[in-house]
């Protein structure tokens, strides 16, 4: 296969979408993903960066297009450039990538690509374990917003698989960075559970909710036994609204799960406050702040 010039791929990557020429697509492709490689292992991190934004402007239209395998190569090229950014210690490249990858993975849902969303998730969790010890609060907030949005796209395309694959994976963010004691943290994954789960019970997808429902438990058990007050009582509140959504959709597997969770709480010693309900006012706020930066 030829390989392109950045500035042939670019223009071949997006007329190749346009036509729905998949070859010339996946030419295009490999081009820049090679182009971002050698930039990063010369440490020409911002021009990485623009490949890897070259790499999911292509990529986008393909989902939009539903060119499901140019979509699943992307992102696959996209979570290699990840690890290479992350050897390197490009933190803004590895960023830039893995969010991309998120992106994809939402708007492949949107488009019903089922595999395309599957892979996203899955690329999104290897980069999230090249090293959970270490990403500061934006990037874990940003990780857990990611998933929310593929589970919500997912939702709202009637794909029950994809919402758990993102139920999954929020929650596996979730309970690493309880036990951390990382209570903001924690608290947002309570919050975007939550999200989902309302998502979800509109969808009537009874599986999916019991799943979100266990999911919440597990990092409000992980939250109790750390002494994270504020991400228990954000547990039982989520616990709660889901309980009266699958009352409502008369969702019956779903109610008795929700019911058996909010019992393991019944111990639990911590009250609502207005400080309760304040601090997790902020941390809604911040949410709010990191998702207009995606």
């Amino acid at each position: 296969m030829i390989t392109l010039n950045e500035a042939e791929a670019v223009e071949v990557s997006i007329s190749a979408v346009e036509e729905g020429d998949e070859d010339r697509a996946f030419q295009a492709l490999d081009s820049l993903t090679g182009i971002a490689a050698d930039f990063l292992s010369e440490n020409e991190e911002a021009d990485a960066k623009r490949v890897i934004q070259s790499i999911e402007s292509a990529a986008q239209a393909a989902a939009e297009r539903e060119m499901e395998l140019v979509t699943i190569n992307s992102i696959l090229s996209l979570g290699k450039l990840a690890r290479s950014a992350a050897d390197k210690g490009f933190e803004s490249a590895l960023g830039k990538a893995f969010i991309a990858i998120g992106k994809l993975g939402e708007t492949s849902a949107a488009n019903s690509l089922e595999a395309g969303s599957k892979v996203a998730a899955t690329t999104l969790m290897e980069i999230w374990n090249f090293f959970p010890e270490q990403w500061d609060q934006e990037k874990i907030i940003a990780f857990s917003l990611l998933y929310k949005e593929i589970g919500i796209s997912a939702a709202k395309s009637d794909m029950e698989d994809v919402v758990l694959s993102a139920v999954t994976g929020l929650g596996e963010i979730g309970k690493k960075i309880a036990a951390r004691k990382l209570e903001i943290e924690t608290v947002s994954s309570l919050l975007l559970l939550e999200e989902i789960g309302k998502r979800v019970a509109e969808s009537y997808f009874d599986g999916a909710l019991s799943s979100t429902a266990l999911s919440i438990e597990e990092i409000g058990k992980l939250s109790a036994r750390n002494g994270l007050s504020d991400a228990v009582l954000q547990c039982q509140w989520a616990l709660e609204t889901l309980r009266v959504q699958a009352e409502e959709k008369l969702l019956h597997n779903s109610s008795i799960v929700i019911e058996l969770a909010l019992d393991s709480f019944t111990d639990t010693n911590y009250a609502d406050s207005e400080e309760n309900i304040e601090k997790i006012q902020e941390i809604k706020t911040l949410l709010e702040k990191i998702q207009s930066t995606l």
